[in-house]
């Protein structure tokens, strides 16, 4: 006759089983996270690729930010044929760099990390990505002066040249962002973009309420949301996030190396971050020549 497991046998299983499950799912759930991290990682860096393969069709400069701010500059949204001029779902998109580059990467989930949410809203799905563009520095935000849009806007962009990056291997181009958190299903122009750390003051201009930058408590049009203190910038790993740079590298960044090059303090106002070091810095493609801020 087979003898039974006695009552304290059952026990002694069930707490090793117990003792191995607390072991082994905080493994799984890092390797999960790691995995998800090395797709983040593969989508940012295809971004910035496809970028370097359209600025070869374009005299060699970057996207800007919105190849038109007129409503006559309306496109169809790729992803949907009648959210069109005088469509039917929709009067079409405006042609952000996420278009501009599209054919290119020529996949839209490509601007989506398997860490972040992904709209189900068609025209919020085209605006609010997972990653952000470094628009204020690789094109300029101009406020006045344009004349193509009457009764209109006077903002427009203009590109720079990749001639004008002094340090390629050291400037941002993509940064994992906040856009589809921050907006969710409401489409916002806002959604594929990051700020920089010395964004408020500064000789650019960047888009903003009042206060934009890097800083406790800054007054961005992300705040009260988990990028508000680093205006778009997503560390969605372990205090960090992905970065592609405009030589077609992309690597993770701690928070603090992703500011590299300023007295960033995430403890101090944002008005108070100022860029310290000109070549370490990563988000001014200027490098040394750019003016004191």
């Amino acid at each position: 006759m087979k003898k039974a497991f006695t009552l304290i046998e059952l026990l002694v299983v069930i707490a090793i089983i117990a003792i191995l499950a607390a072991i082994l799912f905080p493994v799984f759930a890092q390797a999960k996270l790691a995995a998800k991290k090395t797709s983040d990682l593969s989508n940012i860096d295809q971004l910035v690729k496809g970028t370097l393969i359209y600025m070869n069709d374009y005299d060699d400069n970057f996207p800007t930010w919105c190849s038109s701010l007129c409503n006559a500059g309306r496109v169809t949204n790729p992803l949907d044929p009648n959210d069109t001029p005088g469509g039917t779902t929709g009067i079409g998109r405006r042609p952000m760099w996420q278009y501009e580059i599209y054919p290119y990467v020529k996949s839209w989930d490509m601007y989506f990390s398997p860490s972040d949410h992904r709209p189900t809203n068609l025209v919020a799905r085209y605006y609010n990505l997972s990653y952000g563009y470094n628009y204020g520095y690789l094109s300029t935000l101009n406020v006045s002066g344009n004349t193509a849009c009457p009764g209109e806007t006077g903002q427009w962009f203009s590109s720079i040249s990749s001639t004008s990056v002094d340090q390629p291997a050291n400037i941002v181009a993509f940064a994992d962002n906040g856009g589809a958190l921050a907006f969710g299903e409401s489409g916002s122009t806002l959604g594929d973009i990051v700020n920089p750390p010395d964004a408020w003051p500064s000789t650019q201009y960047f888009y903003g309420p009042t206060e934009v930058g890097w800083g406790l408590n800054c007054k961005d049009y992300f705040q009260g949301t988990t990028v508000g203190d680093t205006d778009g910038f997503s560390p969605r790993y372990t205090g960090g996030g992905n970065l592609s740079f405009t030589d077609g590298h992309a690597k993770f960044n701690k928070t603090s190396q992703a500011a590299i090059g300023t007295n960033y303090n995430p403890q101090v106002s944002c008005e108070a971050t100022k860029v310290t070091d000109k070549t370490k810095y990563m988000w001014d493609p200027r490098g040394a020549s750019a003016p004191t801020e």
